[in-house]
């Protein structure tokens, strides 16, 4: 591999910023991972380990959830300047969870900055109070060292802290109604448990017949009705701009505006969500499609081929604006071949001084080519020294937007399938900002559907689309890198 003159400087510069003790510590901590996820294929019954998998997966989310609303809370402004206590730690597969997210690097920054304030705390992610109460064998954490976080967490939660023992003992999860707000449990298994793609309760005050879709389309409503009347809000996908800067108030509140206007009716109204999914029905369509096609409608003023990334986080009913769920069965494979090259060993000498160079430098080489709009799908070394980046979140920002020109987010081939569209790519259209994708094949998970309009074909490829995409015809579209 060839390398220009420049490039010597950024490994060095890149050295600094993502120092090797961290990628050391990163890939420790991915040793770590899979020996949870190793132990967890152990417990499962021959031939059901992805349907396992999966339920683990979507508990892990849901236990980030509950940790961000009830153990790392923010009741102040000093608390912003307090570093994750011992208390605080997270469980082991919300470690997982929390590391599969901070690897969205576009939505996390907006969460952090607009849904979950608490995860400013974190100036990056954990690798060192992790490290700190492992066991000597590096396989999980030690129960005496993590006892006061395992306290804490059971007493605030009623949810057992080791994830292996939560995922036979934890029977049920807390679901809010999305027409009325009520809160029931329901359960994790069975054919109408949370976990199934038929999942299925009747809430016992509206007595709507609550499913996956109802759940996504009520988090969208909820979105809607937030970014409408409340100053800070804004749709999820909507407020960061191609250099990372936040625009609520004039952007984010014409979008809103506009798919406000798509939906109202002629009193100026939204319908309820329970009459809304009964027309759907009506039409043998799920209500978030239903959704979709009145927002891609012809005299509408949104961009239909952007509506797809407005309403991808809306395509999963957790909190979040990235789907963790999916994103930690991208990270799966990743951490399987880590490990698999004997990098995530405890050897204090694995890998060496010479791999981890080599790694920095094919990472400086795939940002190069970034630059200048060319592509190659980064290798699993690239990778590795990639992701350490991204779990320094402010780091990464300053340092990406200062060489790239723009917020360069990461996103796994697959996920996004449906937010990209041929006329995005950037061999054809140089307007367009690149967003560059691992490429990593997983089965297509049957809880997933999808907010495609009805009548819009899925792109032939997912290799480009928009770091900052134009949700309305009124708006410009982005310009390529500042330099350029």
């Amino acid at each position: 591999m060839s390398f220009n003159g420049k490039q010597p400087t950024l490994v060095n510069q890149l050295q600094t910023d993502v120092p090797k003790e961290k990628v050391k510590a990163h890939l420790q901590v991915l040793g770590v991972f899979f020996h949870l996820l190793d132990t967890l294929a152990g417990t499962s019954k021959p031939g059901n380990v992805e349907a396992t998998v999966d339920e683990f997966f979507q508990r892990s989310t849901y236990r980030l959830q509950v940790w961000l609303e009830q153990v790392i809370k923010i009741d102040g402004m000093e608390d912003f300047e307090k570093p994750l206590q011992d208390h605080e730690l997270p469980p082991l597969d919300v470690a997982l969870a929390l590391h599969s997210y901070m690897l969205s690097p576009l939505r996390y920054f907006e969460d952090s900055e607009l849904r979950f304030p608490q995860l400013k705390r974190m100036k990056e992610y954990p690798l060192a109070s992790i490290l700190n109460v492992l066991d000597p064998t590096g396989r999980g954490y030690d129960e005496l060292k993590c006892l006061t976080a395992a306290k804490y967490w059971q007493n605030k939660t009623q949810l057992k802290f080791n994830a292996i023992d939560s995922m036979s003992k934890d029977d049920t999860r807390v679901i809010e109604c999305p027409s009325c707000n009520t809160a029931a449990s329901v359960p994790w298994n069975g054919d109408r448990g949370f976990a199934s793609p038929g999942f299925e309760y009747d809430c016992s005050k509206c007595h709507l017949a609550v499913n996956h879709d109802l759940l996504c389309a009520g988090k969208f409503f909820k979105a809607l009705t937030q970014a409408k009347d409340g100053p800070g809000f804004c749709l999820p996908n909507t407020a960061i701009l191609v250099r990372g800067e936040l625009d609520i108030q004039s952007r984010c509140a014409s979008i809103v505006a506009e798919v406000w206007k798509c939906l109202q009716d002629e009193k100026g109204e939204i319908q309820p969500l329970k009459d809304l999914a009964e027309l759907a029905a009506t039409e043998g369509s799920s209500t978030v499609a239903f959704i979709a096609n009145k927002l891609s409608r012809a005299e509408s003023a949104l961009r239909t081929e952007s509506l797809p990334v407005l309403l991808r986080s809306f395509e999963h009913s957790y909190p979040f604006t990235q789907d963790v769920v999916i994103a930690l069965h991208h990270q799966r494979p990743f951490i399987d071949t880590i490990y698999n090259q004997g990098w995530s060993a405890s050897k204090a000498d694995v890998p060496s001084d010479s791999d981890l160079n080599e790694a920095y430098m094919l990472y400086v080489d795939f940002l190069n080519l970034v630059l200048n709009i060319k592509r190659r799908e980064p290798g699993w070394q690239d990778d590795l020294i990639w992701h350490t980046h991204q779990l320094m979140p402010q780091n990464y920002r300053a340092f990406i937007v200062d060489h790239l020109h723009v917020y360069l987010d990461h996103l796994p081939k697959g996920e996004d399938m449906n937010a990209f569209r041929r006329h995005y790519d950037n061999e054809k259209n140089p307007k367009s900002v690149a967003v560059w994708i691992e490429s990593r094949s997983i089965v297509a998970l049957t809880t997933k559907g999808t907010f495609l309009p009805d009548d819009k074909p899925a792109p032939e490829s997912c290799q480009a689309g928009l770091a900052a995409p134009s949700f309305l015809v009124t708006e410009p579209a982005t310009a390529i890198f500042a330099s350029n």
